[in-house]
């Protein structure tokens, strides 16, 4: 499997790290899927997870964002499948990860740039969880 390249786009309750290798263009309109990365020590039931996939229809003209379905990954980086309809694009909320993630992927922004981009999900989880604990760029 290829390496990933996943770039921090925001952090909060989650990091967000955009799967630079996943966008595919048509016109101004961008698909692509982004990590997110819980805290440590997140679970689901019995189950521990590190985050998950989100898959995401960006309209960089419209600045609007079409959420297309999750897919999580367990603890130890087993993914699931991925669920949930593709939803009506909706304009993007300011200041939030969406606006991040659409700021990075349409403008070429740089946040967070002292951060390495991301290899694989368990570098990209080893990043996020301290950011998500203190809420500082390292």
């Amino acid at each position: 499997m290829a390496p990933l390249e996943l770039r921090l786009a925001d952090v909060g309750r989650f990091a967000a790290f955009v799967d630079l290798g996943s966008v595919q263009w048509n016109g101004r309109i961008a698909r692509l899927r982004v990590l997110q990365v819980t805290e440590g020590g997140f679970k689901a039931g019995a189950d521990e997870f590190w985050g998950g996939w989100r898959h995401e229809v960006i309209d960089c003209d419209a600045r609007t964002i079409a959420h297309a379905g999750f897919g999580s990954i367990r603890a130890g980086g087993r993914e699931g499948p991925v669920t949930g309809d593709q939803r009506p694009a909706a304009p993007l909320p300011a200041g939030g990860v969406d606006e991040a993630v659409a700021k990075l992927v349409c403008d070429g922004w740089k946040p967070f740039a002292k951060v390495a981009v991301a290899g694989s999900v368990e570098e990209a989880v080893r990043i996020g969880r301290p950011l998500i604990e203190t809420g500082a760029e390292p």
